[in-house]
C-alpha cells in the first residue's frame, strides 16, 4: 500500500519504520523538518513533506499520528484531497470527543479510527522502534458496521507491525476501558511521584516503585488533552479507585489484619486471571 503518515513522532515514526520494512510505500508529513530529515535518512519514508500536502491524494491510507483537536483541524484544512478509495485513520488514545466529526470531515474517504496499545516514556522520532508493537493490543473503533474493507486495511497494518490481539469495539466501550487501564494508571503514577517530598527517595527505589512510576514520565501536552477529552469516564474510575484506597486506609487505622488479607487476596485472584 501507499501510506501517508501525518505526524512523525514516536508512534508515527515507529509505524513508518515498521511498515517500510514490510515493503509498503511510506510517506511522511510533519511540521518539524528535523523529524522529516531523520525519517528519510533512516529510510522510514520515501519522501517527507512540510508544506506540500499533495501526496495525500496519491496514497491508499492516511494515518494521523497527531493530537485529537489537531486531527479535526487537519481534516478540515485538507478535505478536498481525500478520495473515495482511501482509508483515513488515527492512533489517538481517546475517540468519543472527535470521532463523529472526523468521520464527516473525511468526506469521500472512509474514516475508521484505531488505537495501538503501546508506547514509550520518550517522545520524538529518534526513539521510534516498531518492536514496541510486538504482541501489543490493537483496538479498532468503527462508528458503524459498514466499513468492512477499511477494517481489513487496519487489520493488515496491525499484522504487518506484529501486534498481538486485534479487537473491534465501539467508541464508547473503548473510551470507558481506556479511561481505566491507561488514563487512571497514568493518574496514579503522576500522583504517586508528586506526593514524594523526601530528597532521599532515590536511594530506596526498588522494582515496585520503578514499575509503578515508569509512566509518570509523561508528555504533558498530549496527556492533558487526553484526560480532558475523556474526563467523564476518568473521573468515575478515579472515584472507584479512591473507594478501594479508603478501604485499605480504614483497615490500617483499625489494625484490621483480616480485612487487609482479604483485600490482598482479592487483588491476587483478579490479577492472576489476567495472566491466562
Amino acid at each position: 500500500m501507499k501510506i501517508c503518515i501525518v505526524g512523525l513522532g514516536l508512534i508515527g515514526g515507529s509505524y513508518a519504520m515498521g511498515l517500510a520494512l514490510k515493503e509498503h510505500e511510506v510517506y511522511g508529513i510533519d511540521k518539524d523538518m528535523k523529524a522529516i530529515a531523520y525519517a528519510k535518512e533512516n529510510e522510514y519514508i520515501i519522501e517527507g513533506y512540510h508544506n506540500d500536502y499533495s501526496i495525500i491524494s496519491k496514497c491508499d491510507c492516511i494515518i494521523l499520528a497527531i493530537y485529537p483537536q489537531a486531527i479535526l483541524h487537519f481534516l478540515q484544512e485538507h478535505s478536498s484531497l481525500f478520495l473515495p478509495h482511501q482509508v483515513i485513520t488515527d492512533v489517538c488514545g481517546v475517540k468519543g470527543s472527535f470521532i463523529r466529526k472526523a468521520t464527516l470531515l473525511a468526506g469521500k474517504a472512509t474514516y475508521v479510527s484505531h488505537h495501538p496499545m503501546a508506547g514509550k516514556e520518550k517522545i520524538g522520532i529518534e526513539y521510534a522502534d516498531y518492536k514496541i508493537f510486538k504482541g501489543a493490543n490493537f483496538l479498532i473503533t468503527p462508528i458503524d458496521d459498514r466499513k468492512t474493507e477499511a477494517i481489513q486495511v487496519l487489520e493488515r497494518i496491525a499484522k504487518d507491525l506484529d501486534f498481538g490481539r486485534i479487537t473491534t469495539i465501539s467508541v464508547e466501550r473503548h473510551d470507558q476501558m481506556i479511561g481505566f487501564t491507561s488514563q487512571l494508571t497514568h493518574a496514579i503514577a503522576v500522583s504517586l511521584v508528586n506526593s514524594d517530598h523526601d530528597e532521599d527517595t532515590v536511594q530506596f527505589i526498588g522494582d515496585s516503585y520503578r514499575d509503578l512510576t515508569r509512566i509518570a514520565m509523561i508528555n504533558d501536552a498530549l496527556w492533558s488533552e487526553l484526560f480532558l477529552e475523556n474526563k467523564e469516564y476518568l473521573l468515575k474510575h478515579i472515584s472507584s479507585f479512591e473507594e478501594q484506597l479508603d478501604l485499605l486506609k480504614a483497615a490500617l487505622k483499625q489494625n484490621d489484619k483480616e480485612t487487609l488479607k482479604k483485600l490482598f487476596n482479592q487483588s491476587t485472584i483478579v490479577r492472576k486471571k489476567m495472566e491466562k
